[in-house]
């Protein structure tokens, strides 16, 4: 670890000519996905991220730049340490991190903030249509019209790896699955792809707190899952994470949205399979990575399914 500091000093001595004062590592380096670290010299910080696997770097180059006028972000430098680990140096952005203050704010200003929270999110899938969807590298992209055939497939994949394990404790997994395989039909035929984060809630927005100006959405962050796909996965993980529990949070989220980009109206018909794929694709592979998150799953799909007579109460109106 000390030689990835030392390299990480040396980096950030060459691209930015000044002395460091100070190395701290930020973000979950528990997960081993990446290595994040906060690079302080004597009048401003800088953020180095680290890269254990390959591709993501990638998605960070493309779609950074992209969204460089909605989102304050920016892309630095970028290299290859001598391990062959790849890296990004990016600007350091002030503010809270959602998650870290949500259980703080009351009902009225998380509306506030879901509003500015809907119109950032449709202004990143707003950028660009594309007529595919998949990676940045073309033997990764698909055409559109074979996107519903993806999806039921990945699915398929998903429960199969789920019931191949020993669920006598998780009843509620199985009949998730069936309700999920119960609503393929009502997948949308996908007529566009946009870039979709695939990972935006709390860990991943920040905001910015102010004695005058009050609360203000800052930044999204973490674009290394970033792809052209069903843009809605972003809002169903909004869902999971905060409607489920909060619905009076869904007619903030959608009127900001909706200033940017329309819905289609495949999106409440689709609505239900979307959350219960949600839990199912976390489930799949949550339970040897962490008890936790696997654990919270579990709880959000019990809860889903107190609305499977009432999903309408989660519909956009």
């Amino acid at each position: 670890m000390n030689d990835l500091i030392n390299e990480v000093k040396s980096i950030a001595e060459n691209e930015l000519k000044k002395q460091i004062i100070e190395i701290v590592p930020c973000g979950n380096h528990e997960l081993n996905r990446n290595l994040v670290y906060r690079v302080f010299v004597d009048e401003a910080s800088y953020i180095v991220k680290v890269f254990y696997k390959p591709l993501k770097i990638d998605r960070e180059l493309h779609v950074i730049p992209l969204f460089a006028k909605d989102n304050p972000l920016k892309v630095l430098a970028s290299g290859v340490m001598e391990n062959g680990f790849e890296w990004l140096m990016y600007n350091y952005v002030e503010g809270w991190l959602l998650d870290h203050i949500f259980d703080d704010l009351d009902l009225d200003q998380l509306r506030l903030l879901f509003y500015q929270i809907g119109i950032r999110t449709a202004k990143l899938h707003e950028i660009k249509n594309f007529d595919y969807f998949g990676d940045w590298q073309i033997e990764k992209q698909s055409p559109l019209n074979e996107y519903k055939s993806f999806i039921v497939k990945d699915c398929e994949r998903m429960a199969e790896n789920i019931l191949s394990q020993d669920l006598s404790a998780f009843k509620c997994l199985v009949e998730a699955i069936g309700k999920m395989r119960s609503e393929y039909a009502n997948i949308r035929e996908l007529k566009v792809g946009r870039l979709c984060h695939r990972d935006l809630d709390g860990r991943n927005i920040l905001i910015k707190v102010s004695l005058t100006d009050g609360l203000k959405l800052e930044a999204f962050l973490d674009f290394e899952k970033c792809v052209v796909f069903n843009e809605y996965f972003d809002i169903i993980g909004f869902y999971r994470r905060y409607f489920i529990d909060q619905p009076k949070l869904i007619e903030p989220f959608f009127k900001g949205y909706r200033e940017v980009l329309e819905v289609d109206v495949s999106f409440n018909l689709e609505l239900k399979f979307n959350l219960y794929r949600a839990g199912i694709d976390i489930c799949s592979w949550a339970r040897d990575v962490s008890e936790e998150f696997f654990n919270d799953t579990l709880k959000f799909l019990e809860k889903l399914e107190a609305f499977d007579q009432d999903m309408d109460q989660l519909y956009i109106k």
